[in-house]
């Protein structure tokens, strides 16, 4: 190897350090870092106040709707298991969005899985039982997935 090898002072030497001008950041440097930091915090405390208000609406908003069913139907269909299932899909992508995570693969495929018999079941017309077992489903699985999330636990395959 012909090259020598560099060292600070043959960088020094080289790029004449000692005669670059010596600048003195501003006074308020430290100030300023300091009260962009408290914003920051200001702003996350926010989002997290207004996800936890939003998963609140969405909890009444799924209570509501689970109260309201008709009179002498049997529990599973006073339950609107679709509107419970989309009001925990919000709770779930807003606990993602706070923690920076997504739905752990496992649990995205059954997902996907129930997600596909779904879909099928609406084009073929199948009966209103089998789209509410379907629905009841993908809702117990947002439900782990949610829960999961709040306790940080994750979720592997057995």
């Amino acid at each position: 190897m012909s090259d020598q090898e560099l060292n600070y002072r043959d960088l020094a030497r080289q790029l004449r350090l000692g005669e670059l001008p010596v600048v003195e950041p501003s006074s308020d440097l430290w100030s300023r870092i300091a009260s962009a930091h408290q914003a920051a915090g200001r702003r996350r405390q926010r989002l997290r106040v207004g996800v936890g208000l939003s998963a609140f609406a969405a909890l009444v908003l799924v209570a509501i709707v689970a109260s309201t069913g008709q009179p002498g139907r049997s529990g599973d269909d006073v339950i609107d298991w679709q509107a419970r299932a989309q009001a925990l899909e919000l709770q779930l992508r807003a606990q993602d969005a706070i923690a920076g995570t997504t739905v752990a693969l496992d649990a995205e495929s059954e997902l996907a899985h129930v997600d596909r018999a779904l879909q099928a079941a609406y084009d073929d017309g199948t009966a209103k039982d089998r789209m509410t077992i379907l629905w009841k489903r993908r809702s117990e699985l947002l439900g782990t997935l949610l829960d999961a999330r709040r306790q940080h636990t994750r979720i592997s395959r057995i």
